[in-house]
């Protein structure tokens, strides 16, 4: 299974899982296919463009909030509210933050309603995705914390998403031990193989009796051609004695 394959595999059930919260229960395998395709491209255009922000702005492949931003905007997932024209102009033309007087608190006022008016598409976006459009989403997820009354607290509460819970539901010998050394687990630690009824008892001392035997045999080739090179010719002149 090439990454692309494994890939889209891992992405499958979260794909499932929304559609089934946006209230599709059933489709057909090519639907599926399809949706499960437009997302990971999706994926890959914003992913790609944050790494172009980041490298565009800083000089570094690793991205910040900004970068992020710009990147949803190119992807049109997060639509401002003003063109760059707008933005330039009215930065120019809107009185300084110097002018407020900052011991009646204008100042900070001022601030703070220009941040909020700045992100405010930001705001948005997040208040969507924790909206009740998506609570279905979220549920499904396990990042939807539940209810709480006045004597429980969140500290008691672990929240575990989907892939966590069915590998712990199927899993009859442990998460660490069943899932090693895959993708969806640790990495296991080399081992070494044992060869039964062998000459070698591991694949390390049947490599090195490989190499030791091919030198032999490469070393013995060399003194035969050596030997046939010192030795005369048959084919040379013999020169016979009078008689």
């Amino acid at each position: 299974m090439s990454s692309h394959e494994l890939f889209n595999t891992l992405l499958r059930p979260a794909v499932l899982h929304i559609l089934r919260a946006a209230g599709f229960h059933a489709a057909k395998g090519t639907v599926v296919d399809a949706v499960v395709d437009l997302t990971a491209r999706y994926l890959s255009l914003v992913a790609s463009r944050t790494a172009y922000a980041a490298y565009s702005n800083h000089n570094d492949l690793t991205p910040d909030i900004t970068d992020v931003r710009m990147a949803l905007e190119d992807c049109g997932l997060l639509v401002p509210t003003l063109t760059g024209s707008e933005e330039i102009w009215k930065e120019i033309l809107r009185k300084p933050l110097e002018d407020y007087d900052e011991d009646t608190g204008a100042r900070s006022k001022e601030e703070k309603r220009r941040l909020a008016e700045d992100t405010a598409d930001v705001t948005d976006f997040i208040d969507w995705v924790k909206g009740d459009n998506n609570k279905e989403i979220r549920r499904i997820a396990g990042v939807l914390k539940p209810p709480q009354s006045t004597t429980e607290t969140l500290d008691h509460v672990e929240m575990e998403d989907y892939l966590s819970t069915l590998m712990k539901k199927h899993s009859k010998t442990g998460v660490e031990s069943r899932f090693q050394g895959t993708v969806l687990g640790h990495t296991s630690d080399p081992k070494p193989v044992r060869i039964e009824g062998g000459p070698a008892d591991s694949i390390e001392e049947w490599c090195r009796r490989t190499r030791e035997t091919a030198t032999k045999s490469a070393l013995d080739k060399s003194k035969q051609v050596n030997h046939l090179l010192d030795s005369p010719d048959g084919s040379d002149d013999v020169v016979m004695g009078s008689q």
